[in-house]
């Protein structure tokens, strides 16, 4: 079953809250974009390089100069794809680029992106159980990061 929905319900709002970042340190998500040549371009996004703002505002932080952060400054657009509570959510946003923050300790490229819809997709039938997981090598230090991240993400 598929419903089309133009915010983040407070479940899904507390999901990506940026808080208990060790309950959800497994989680990783596609962000994807679109290439210069016009092919999709997938990269992951850990819940730690991103915060919702509000019901329709993400916050996402990217390593500086990728070929995602290129693609996403040049078309203004992006789609993040998440497992949560057992539904496939894809997620249109409209980006702009945030100004970078003097005297960051973990320097990213900054974008805010507007929800434009999200796309709900489940089963009557069968639970999504998980999405892309991860092992992370250094736990306390990523999530060390995680939480700096977030924190600037915030201003």
């Amino acid at each position: 079953m598929t419903s089309i929905i133009t915010e983040l319900n407070p479940g899904l709002m507390q999901w990506f809250d940026g808080q208990h970042l060790q309950h959800k340190k497994h989680e990783a998500m596609q962000l994807l974009t679109v290439s210069e040549d016009a092919w999709p371009h997938q990269a992951m996004i850990s819940v730690g390089e991103l915060v919702a703002i509000s019901p329709t505002v993400l916050r996402l932080a990217l390593w500086s100069g990728t070929q995602t952060s290129q693609n996403m400054e040049r078309t203004g657009k992006a789609t993040l794809i998440a497992i949560v509570d057992h539904q496939l959510l894809t997620i249109r946003l409209a980006l702009r680029a945030l100004p970078p923050l003097p005297g960051s300790v973990h320097p990213r490229d900054r974008y805010e992106g507007e929800i434009r819809s999200i796309r709900v997709d489940h089963a009557p039938y069968a639970d999504i159980t998980s999405g892309i997981t991860f092992q992370l090598k250094d736990e306390p230090g990523t999530l060390k990061r995680w939480e700096e991240t977030i924190a600037e993400l915030r201003l």
